[in-house]
């Protein structure tokens, strides 16, 4: 009874292979979501006393449960039976459709991952490339902010950097959740965002179940008093300017707004710009269309060099793409706007409401332009855009850049100058603009605009330019 059995080598090898599936779904993977809930209630009761917009219970929903609770929301059953009725399907597999489409579309929050993984992540990266530069019009009133609102970011989209910059800006005030498109899809980059907060948006869909269910899930979100960060412009600019707003997140969030009974909606404008966008060659040859149009490999192979790139930058701590800036306005009350245009929203048909709500979102957007900062190399490009063709020396290029900074000023643009000195603000960009070839210095003592580069001049130009448009 006690002798050794002796098995071959090969099937000690497959009786291993097969009881590794089964070690993982049965005892090692409910180990570590155990210790990863336990982590994140953790975060959740450290961080949550010190935020001045505190977490919504919503943000501790596990990502399964969310998903179902979104799949079986009462308005989305309704609108998957007409759909099975149109479409002569049975009920049950839109049902199917509509789980799977929940589970596409939902986070997975995570307070542990978003203050003690993802901050720190965002901070690495900010700071191994920018020097981070921040503004307010009026930070007192963003103190005046309440958890009982259901708040609003709104912010041009500047660079996917934004998503790290505003996590980054925020994370001592709240946790944002955000709309994501399909450039975050890649593994790992998909799980990493939803973790932090992001749910997933197919720009232009035109699947009926999808939007509805996509709809519902910001309002409920909203109701739940998730602060959002939102992209009005929905695409990176192709050519450094702001592009034509769309306002379908912000008509989700406002579509069932009461003054007498829902929490206030308020809306924080932010303006951002950089010295250098990380994707600004691929937006001056190519926009967000036409660059995910050469294929998934394209885009994963842009991916991973970027990434090279980024760690090389965060381990040698060369900040060598020089300023990242956000600027924050006042506060814009939803409620209070209604008022002050004597709109009763409730009573309004669907017609009259996107009329008010396109007004609404035009004037917010207006708003944010006023807000986009002018680092040291769009000041620069703007000054080297309007230069005579001969190029300019030392001297007058100083003066012109003074000049520049003097005018943006006159229309209360937030100028970002290094040691709050123009002439070494200027020693920087230029240092940046020549090192990517954008500007030449020549023997004659004058810098001019490379003309291989004229597109790339005039895309950091253009992000300031509507400070010297007529009003």
């Amino acid at each position: 009874m006690n002798d050794l059995v002796a098995i071959p080598l090969w099937l000690l090898v497959l009786l291993i292979l097969f009881a590794l599936p089964t070690l993982f779904t049965r005892l090692l993977i409910p180990l570590w979501l155990k210790v990863w809930n336990r982590w994140s209630q953790k975060a959740f009761m450290d961080v949550n006393p010190q935020l001045q917009l505190k977490l919504s219970p919503f943000t501790l929903t596990r990502y399964r449960a969310l998903a179902d609770q979104l799949a079986t929301d009462p308005q989305l059953l309704q609108v998957a039976a007409e759909i099975a009725e149109s479409e002569g399907k049975s009920l049950q597999d839109v049902r199917d459709r509509l789980h799977k489409i929940a589970l596409e579309i939902v986070p997975a929050f995570n307070p542990f991952f978003y203050f003690r993984v993802g901050y720190r992540l965002a901070r690495g990266m900010l700071r191994g490339f920018y020097r981070v530069s921040i503004g307010f019009v009026d930070e007192q009133s963003l103190e005046t902010v309440s958890s009982d609102d259901s708040v609003i970011f709104m912010s041009n989209h500047r660079s996917n950097m934004d998503y790290l910059l505003l996590t980054y800006l925020t994370s001592q005030r709240t946790m944002l959740s955000f709309g994501v498109g399909e450039w975050s899809g890649i593994f790992p980059v998909r799980q990493l965002m939803r973790s932090a907060g992001g749910y997933y948006i197919r720009r232009d869909s035109n699947n009926l179940l999808y939007r509805r269910a996509l709809e519902r899930y910001v309002q409920m979100a909203t109701v739940a008093r998730v602060p959002h960060a939102i992209f009005p412009e929905g695409a990176l600019s192709p050519d450094g300017g702001m592009q034509a707003a769309r306002f379908g997140l912000l008509s989700y969030i406002t579509k069932h707004f009461d003054p007498s009974s829902s929490p206030d909606i308020v809306i924080i404008p932010i303006g951002t710009n950089y010295d250098r966008v990380a994707e600004d060659i691929n937006m001056v040859s190519s926009n967000s269309a036409e660059f995910r149009a050469r294929g998934k490999r394209f885009v994963i192979a842009s991916g991973i060099k970027f990434s090279l790139r980024a760690i090389s930058e965060v381990l040698l701590h060369r900040r060598s793409f020089g300023y990242a800036c956000a600027n924050f306005g006042r506060p814009v009350s939803f409620r209070d706007w209604l008022e002050n245009h004597h709109v009763d929203w409730p009573k309004l048909d669907r017609e009259q409401r996107f009329t008010w709500l396109n007004r609404f979102g035009e004037e917010l957007m207006a708003t944010v332009q006023t807000l986009i900062p002018a680092p040291p190399v769009a000041t620069l490009c703007r000054v080297m855009s309007k230069a005579p063709a001969q190029g300019l020396n030392q001297t007058a290029l100083l003066a012109r850049f003074k000049s520049t900074v003097t005018e943006l000023r006159a229309h209360s643009a937030f100028v970002v100058l290094a040691r709050a000195s123009e002439q070494f603000a200027l020693q920087q960009a230029l240092e940046l603009t020549l090192l990517r070839g954008m500007i030449i210095y020549q023997a004659d003592a004058v810098y001019r605009v490379n003309p291989g580069k004229q597109a790339l001049v005039n895309y950091y130009a253009k992000s300031i330019e509507h400070y010297f448009e007529p009003s």
